[in-house]
């Protein structure tokens, strides 16, 4: 079971090793004071836009599924006289990991002036 999860734990490490969350941060402050026509050519439309007291919020969201195999369990067979008995230890189910990253840019005059994100997913290389 314990290397079941040093596996899992080692396989998470290198997806995600050189990717963090201080890079996607300075990838998103070097957005601000651009205009907001470059930052939609570069990222595409947003899937949300928002509008209040002059200033317009672009919303972009990425999902995915991170998918994290299970481990088999080992198997031991005694034999007491003409009977064997079989016992399981160890092993994981496989599952599935929600990973999600939601980035808001507040323009203002067609300028970008600040962000924000949320999510487990928003990282850079």
């Amino acid at each position: 079971m314990r290397l079941g999860i040093f596996v899992i734990a080692i396989l998470m490490l290198a997806l995600t090793a050189c990717a963090t969350t201080a890079k996607y941060e300075k990838i998103l402050n070097s957005w601000v004071g651009s205009e907001e026509i470059d930052l939609v050519r570069k990222w595409g439309p947003p899937q949300q836009v928002y509008e209040s007291g002059g200033i317009k919020f672009l919303t972009y969201s990425s999902t995915r599924n991170v998918y994290i195999p299970g481990t088999a369990p080992n198997y031991t067979t005694t034999f007491i006289g003409n009977t064997a008995y079989t016992t399981k230890t160890g092993g994981s189910p496989a599952y599935n990991i929600g990973m999600q990253c939601v980035t808001t840019f507040e323009i203002m005059q067609g300028r970008i002036i600040r962000w924000r994100w949320q999510g487990n997913d928003c990282t850079a290389r």
